[in-house]
């Protein structure tokens, strides 16, 4: 009995991530092999298999010059396309952008809530259902949604290609190390490649999450005197103050965050997913995996969190313009301490829960339908 595992390209034509398949005789061949998986699963694979490398037991060899290497009965062989044909799946695109939309639509009141809470100080403060006024509150439940929605638009538009970047890049640096290197440390399952592929995911999605942010977390704590100021006009005066470089204030920082969020969020979860075979994964256990996931990596990065939506809306409050070591030196000094960096921690878990549950759930169910039609 030998272990035939499949990568990305060859599990879209097999719908298995891999399979155990007796030898029928003593002395088999990757020629065997490839012959009767070609008869199993038709021309498609056979296309496929005649560009595709193997790996055996470990050992990465060409196919075209090992095909007589004789294969031991506990062998694990592996079947790779090159990485011409490791591209990102256009489906990723689609459920990503489907899980994006619906995520950020559910969720957004709640990150309005804690964008308000965490810029909370002395010199100015919210009620949680009102315009960022106090002293002005909203008459009408419009108003009070209304209020709740400021940023959305925005929002949405980059959330899609952001989400559709994060997503695509996790899934395929998970692929290209598993499949580049020959160390058991970095295979698919390994923990390392796990935090390597979301590190990378984060520092490609920066791109577009940090304007995103720069703008929805300043049009989320406008007073009632700033109500008419519009997404347009906002970014029309951060690019005249500041140039290209005001929309990416808080970039590094935003890495600072979300790195040690993404590294917690993934790890948990692709571990916690182990303990299903991919036949048990149903829509109940992602969202289990997920909702762990998401709380431990909230805990981690919030007072970082912070300090980076207060610098991103430091244009409005001025006493926030020294940087992040200023904001937090002040923050230390004026709110109390430690208590201050834990700030909105219950309404970010609370808001971080079902925004990646949300996320991971519609795209892991997505492309499990995908690939099982």
């Amino acid at each position: 009995m030998i272990r035939v595992l499949y990568f990305a390209g060859v599990k879209d034509i097999t719908r298995k991530e891999s399979e155990d398949v007796e030898l029928p005789v003593d002395n088999w061949t990757l020629t065997d092999l490839t012959n009767l998986l070609i008869a199993k699963y038709g021309d498609s694979l056979k296309e496929l298999l005649s560009m595709s490398m193997y790996a055996i037991d470990m050992d990465y060899v060409e196919k075209d010059k090992e095909s007589s290497t004789i294969l031991k009965p506990d062998a694990e062989v592996a079947i790779i396309p090159p990485e011409s044909v490791m591209t990102i799946d256009s489906f990723y695109l689609v459920a990503s952008s489907i899980a994006a939309l619906i995520a950020r639509s559910v969720t957004y009141p709640l990150d309005t809530i804690k964008t308000r809470i965490q810029t909370q100080s002395e010199q100015r403060k919210y009620t949680l259902l009102v315009d960022s006024d106090h002293q002005k509150p909203a008459t009408t439940w419009y108003k009070y949604i209304r209020s709740l929605y400021k940023g959305v638009g925005i929002t949405l538009l980059f959330s899609v290609p952001a989400l559709t970047v994060y997503l695509s890049c996790y899934e395929l640096v998970k692929d290209y190390l598993d499949t580049a290197f020959s160390v058991t440390w970095l295979q698919r399952s390994a923990l390392l490649n796990h935090a390597i592929s979301g590190c990378f995911a984060e520092l490609s999605a920066g791109l577009f999450f940090t304007p995103m942010e720069v703008i929805k977390s300043q049009l989320q704590i406008l007073t009632n005197a700033q109500r008419n100021t519009t997404t347009i006009s906002l970014a029309k005066h951060i690019a005249r103050e500041e140039g290209l470089l005001g929309f990416y204030r808080g970039y590094w920082m935003t890495i600072a965050v979300f790195l040690p969020h993404t590294i917690t969020y993934f790890v948990v979860y692709e571990q916690l997913k182990v303990l299903w075979t991919v036949e048990e994964q149903t829509f109940l256990v992602y969202v289990f995996c997920s909702a762990v996931a998401s709380t431990l990596g909230v805990i981690i990065s919030t007072p970082f969190d912070i300090i980076k939506t207060r610098w991103q809306v430091s244009a409005q409050e001025h006493a926030y313009q020294g940087g992040p070591l200023k904001i937090a030196q002040l923050m230390w000094q004026n709110e109390g301490g430690f208590k201050a960096f834990t700030q909105g921690m219950l309404i970010r878990i609370a808001w971080g829960i079902p925004v990646t549950t949300i996320n991971m759930t519609v795209f892991e169910s997505l492309l499990k339908l995908h690939n099982n039609s």
